[in-house]
Parts: structure tokens; sequence; C-alpha cells
């Protein structure tokens, strides 16, 4: 009896392990907003939309006029399975980013900082908590307005409520259109390593750095009415170039988790220089987070698994075989009652020469009669 529940308790602390494996994947999985942008663009219309991610190499040059080339291609390709993008409803969205270094001084404080240099709809793919102010948009009539993280607003100024106020970077003055706070999850937090930084308009750096402002990644969210329609539409388009994909929002399902255990390591061999942002890399973290905490709970979860399928084995034996009792006890019992029945009938009574009925029934049984 004690090895019995000694048994019981390890099996059930080993599901214990297996559901805490899963429940921390799932907190490093669902703070990347970055990763979710298909499902927020989609709302509660019931329609599939799909998010790819492009990365490109040094020697590639991803230019305004390919992302006009690349949004004609969308459109016909939407057209072609009868998606109608002539209205004023928007059936897709993208954006693109580049990377760079500033000179930025502001009233109490100044220094380099990173930029990133933003276009199309950067903001809805990463929501950004706004301590103060609001985001730069592609709306906006002017390019100068910046976005500043709340690290950089306090070196700058000593405070984050700061919006209006104004900065000049490289000589020039921008306007500050707000402050935001970094993303603040585990991945996150040790994939980013820029240091303090700003947001600002991709033009504006571009015009800054005299064109040496290279976009280093797009993305987009459109309609994905079959499975992999919108990934086939966006590598069609690059054709085959060291682009590298990404289908996002199917990048933390099982079958990509199984996938990745299966080349655990493997990522890291890479044959072409393609810079990441940092997102790209918490999500790289935490799709390795993934498989590790994926193969964990599922040693852990072998031994109950084992251990159950054991039980219900013996539960169904121990049925069977007293049913098997059941059943026999039942036949003897029907024989019974017809052998009383054929002395009662022909013979007028139920002497049986000193044998019970149970004895001539189971001597005739023996006998296979």
């Amino acid at each position: 009896m004690k090895k019995r529940i000694i048994l019981i308790s390890v099996n059930v602390l080993l599901v214990i392990g297996f559901f805490v494996c899963i429940g921390i994947s799932n907190r490093i999985i669902s703070p990347l907003h970055a990763q979710q942008a298909a499902a927020a663009w989609g709302g509660q219309s019931g329609e599939r939309f799909a998010q790819i991610s492009a990365f490109f190499p040094e020697n590639h040059s991803f230019t305004l006029q390919n992302i006009r080339e690349l949004r004609n291609t969308v459109e016909n390709s939407l057209m072609a399975v009868s998606v109608d993008t002539s209205g004023e409803r928007e059936f897709y969205t993208d954006a693109w980013v580049a990377e760079g270094s500033v000179l930025v001084v502001g009233e109490r404080g100044r220094g380099s900082a990173s930029v990133i240099g933003v276009g199309g709809n950067f903001f809805m793919f990463h929501p950004l908590r706004l301590r103060d102010g609001g985001y730069i948009s592609p709306n906006d009539l002017m390019r100068d307005r910046i976005l500043l993280d709340e690290e950089l607003a306090w070196r700058l100024f000593g405070s984050v409520q700061i919006a209006g106020l104004q900065v000049l970077i490289n000589n020039q003055a921008f306007t500050i259109a707000g402050v935001v706070a970094r993303e603040s999850d585990f991945a996150s937090r040790r994939a980013y390593d820029g240091g303090e930084g700003l947001f600002m308009s991709f033009e504006a750096l571009y015009a800054m750095t005299d064109g040496g402002a290279r976009i280093i990644s797009y993305k987009i969210v459109m309609p994905d009415p079959v499975t992999s329609f919108a990934y086939s539409t966006i590598s069609e388009f690059f054709g085959d170039s060291e682009v590298l994909l990404v289908e996002n929002n199917t990048r933390f399902s099982l079958p990509r988790a199984f996938s990745a255990i299966a080349s655990f390591g493997e990522r890291g061999m890479q044959t072409v220089a393609i810079q990441l942002p940092y997102w790209e890399n918490a999500a790289r973290l935490a799709e390795d987070m993934q498989a590790l905490l994926l193969a964990i709970s599922l040693v852990l979860i072998i031994t109950p698994v084992v251990f159950t399928i054991i039980l219900l084995v013996k539960l169904i034996r121990q049925l069977f075989k007293g049913g098997k009792r059941k059943l026999l006890k039942a036949i003897e019992e029907h024989d019974r009652r017809e052998y009383e029945k054929y002395l009662a009938k022909h013979h007028g009574n139920t002497d049986h020469g000193g044998f019970s009925v149970d004895e001539i029934i189971r001597e005739v049984n023996g006998d296979n009669f």
C-alpha cells in the first residue's frame, strides 16, 4: 500500500511539472505582441489573416519602390481569389524599419541614441505602452515628430511627461510626439541591446543619412483565405533570393515547436549575413524556450501516461474477469432451471439420484454435451 501511494504521488508531481512547463511557455510567448498582429488586425471579423515578415541580407536593396510593387502584387493576388480591395476598407497593412544611431540633445542632457526609422503602420505591429503623448503616424504631414523611450526621456529631460517639447538630432529640430516604455517581457529584455533609443519616420532617417538608411525588415498582415496563401504570395514576389521569410502567426504552433525540437541549435548556423531587429531575436529566443520546455514537458508526462495506461489495463482486466464470472454464473443458473423443468416435465419429479442440479450440469458441460 505504501509503495502504491509513493508511486501515485510521484506521478502527480510529474503531471504538475508538465503543466508548469506549459504555463511558463505560454507566459514567455503571450507578451510578444509583435507576433500577434494578424489576430489584432482581424479582430472579431472571423476572417483568416496571416502575418509575414521579411528580413533582408546586407547585400539586398529593398526600397520604397519595391514596397509599392509588393503592394500591387498583394492586391492583384487578392483580386485573383475574389477579394475586392477597391473599397474604403483596408484589407492589408504593412510596415518597414531601418536602424541607425544619432546624436540627440535635450534640455538636461545629450548623447548618442539608437534610432529605429519606421514606415507604414509600424505601431499596429508594435503597440508599445505609451507613457506620454501619442505615436508617430504615416499620416503625419511633417516628418519632424519622434517618439522617445522612457530611458532616453529621463536622460534628456529628467521626466517622461515631455510630449510637445523639442530636441536636436544631428543638429535638426524634432518635436516629441510621445514617450513609450520598452517591452518588459522575458525574451524582449534579453534580446534588446540598443540602450537608450527613439523612433522616427523612415523618411526622416533616410534624409538625415543622405540615403544611407537601409530597410532591414518588412512585414505585412493580409487575408489568408486558404492555408499558406499569404506566405506563398510574398515568397513568390521575392523569388529565390536570400530574403528570410517568417510566418509569424504560426511560429508558436505545436507543429513548429516539434520541428524546433528536431532542429534545436541549428538555426544559429547562418550562411547569409542578415541583421535581425530585436523583436525577431526575442521571438527566436521564445521559440527555443518553447521547444526546450515542450521537450521537458514530454519527458515529464511520459511516466504518468504509461502509469495511467497500466492502471486502465488492470481495471479493464478486473472488470472483464468479474463480468466473465457473472456470465458463467448466469449460464449455470439458466441451465439449472432448464434441467429442473425438463425433469418435472418428463419424470414428474426433481429427483436427481442424490446429485444436485449444479453437479449434474457441470458434469454434462464437462462431457461437452
